[in-house]
């Protein structure tokens, strides 16, 4: 063994000391990038997309979607992140202050991950969790960009530790904060699911499915129903299913975003879409790449099995767009792959803990595996970016921290043998 490791299995207050320390200066460097990347104008991708929708919204004096969005729109998407963005136009007349919001939100995920490493296993596997977690390069650029991910996670994992907590009461906040993060992406219902398995599992009283269930509906109708009265249309999360299978579900595709399908000549194309609702559109694509999937079954399921190295391939996306021109491929590879060591190293652990632990996860340790596997299998239905993994990753880092923490716990039993 390791001597550190030696030192660390035998020694908890010295794995202390040394993830408070860790902890201290992934914050710090946090705080640089805030410094260093203050005011940056993000005019790329979703982040771009969605700032520029706050503002188009906060300049009507409205929140989104607006009647507006109905026709010229492709479809509405991200409802919860936009009007986050417009809230923070009308009391701070920015959206410059939503790095210090996710530097926060990334600080509280680091505690949750902690805590619920130390629930299901030991303290010493949440705190391995928490040292996996700050050496990932995806935990420290992701506060830069104003994005899905953080709030969905941090809203996602808030609920998980009260339904955890055994209280229906606790149980009821969960099941509204499972329908907010909804609101900002749309896969909440797999941790709903989880949920509803660790009560089958643990045997808990049928009113704790229903404290989880019913609040969850009711606040999709609410913001449904809100939006209907707003726009004249029921939507409660976004509405991007048709248009995101299709990319994935037709003659050339490749299982990568690819927004040509929609240009002319391409799968999605419609004649004078211009025309159509983008519910009329959503449910155009929709059709089609249903029939599509009819008849090409085979051909679907390879393109979805491709689509799982894709996935996972590195974890250097968070506002990587902002650092290559394309004339420099290889450099980037080499350079996503380095900083994705960690990130690989943790993947190791992770299959380690499955193997060596086995026997254990016919228990309610098993719900972190099905929200990998359950969230890898509905990501990979649609095209996929290596941003998709980021929801799943907590599951991997506390796993990879259990295999870790149970092998010190091996090698020192082997070394009390030994004497």
């Amino acid at each position: 063994m390791i001597p550190i490791f030696k030192k660390i299995a035998k020694d908890e207050k010295l794995l202390l000391k040394i993830t408070l320390g860790i902890s201290a200066i992934w914050v710090l460097a946090q705080i640089v990038l805030v410094v260093c990347f203050w005011g940056y104008p993000h005019t790329k991708g979703d982040a771009g997309n969605y700032i520029s929708m706050a503002l188009r919204c906060f300049n009507n004096g409205q929140w989104y979607p607006m009647v507006e969005d109905v026709y010229p729109t492709t479809w509405l998407c991200a409802q919860g992140i936009i009007n986050l963005l417009i809230l923070q136009l009308r009391i701070f007349g920015t959206t410059d202050l939503n790095v210090v919001l996710n530097l926060f939100l990334n600080i509280a995920i680091l505690l949750e991950i902690y805590y619920l490493g130390k629930k299901f296993f030991s303290k010493r596997t949440g705190l391995i969790s928490v040292i996996i977690f700050c050496l990932f390069y995806s935990n420290l650029f992701i506060i830069l960009e104003p994005l899905t991910e953080l709030p969905f996670l941090f809203l996602c994992l808030s609920a998980l530790c009260l339904v955890f907590s055994g209280k229906w009461r606790y149980v009821i906040v969960a099941a509204l904060l499972f329908a907010i993060a909804n609101w900002f992406r749309p896969l909440a219902i797999i941790f709903l699911f989880v949920s509803a398995l660790y009560f089958f599992i643990t045997k808990a009283k049928f009113y704790n499915y229903i404290a989880l269930v019913i609040p969850y509906i009711l606040v999709l109708f609410i913001i449904g129903t809100m939006t209907e009265n707003k726009i004249g249309h029921f939507v409660y999360q976004s509405t991007t299913f048709g248009y995101n299978l299709l990319m994935a579900s037709h003659d050339d595709a490749k299982g990568n975003i690819n927004h040509y399908t929609f240009h002319e000549g391409g799968a999605g194309f419609i004649e004078n879409q211009d025309s159509l609702t983008f519910a009329e559109r959503e449910s155009i694509w929709r059709n089609r790449a249903f029939e599509w999937i009819k008849e090409h079954p085979i051909k679907f399921s390879v393109l979805f099995f491709k689509k799982i190295p894709t996935l996972y391939v590195h974890d250097a996306w968070p506002f990587s767009g902002y650092w290559w021109d394309e004339g420099i491929f290889v450099k980037k590879i080499l350079f996503q792959s380095l900083i994705s060591i960690p990130y690989y190293l943790a993947f190791l652990l992770f299959f380690y803990a499955l193997w060596i632990n086995r026997k254990k996860l016919f228990s309610a340790k098993a719900v972190f595996p099905v929200i990998f596997i359950t969230g890898t299998i509905i990501t990979c239905i649609f095209p996929v970016g290596m941003r998709y993994h980021y929801p799943f990753m907590f599951t991997v880092i506390i796993y990879a921290a259990w295999g870790l923490d149970s092998y010190l716990e091996s090698e020192v039993a082997a070394v009390s043998r030994s004497f």
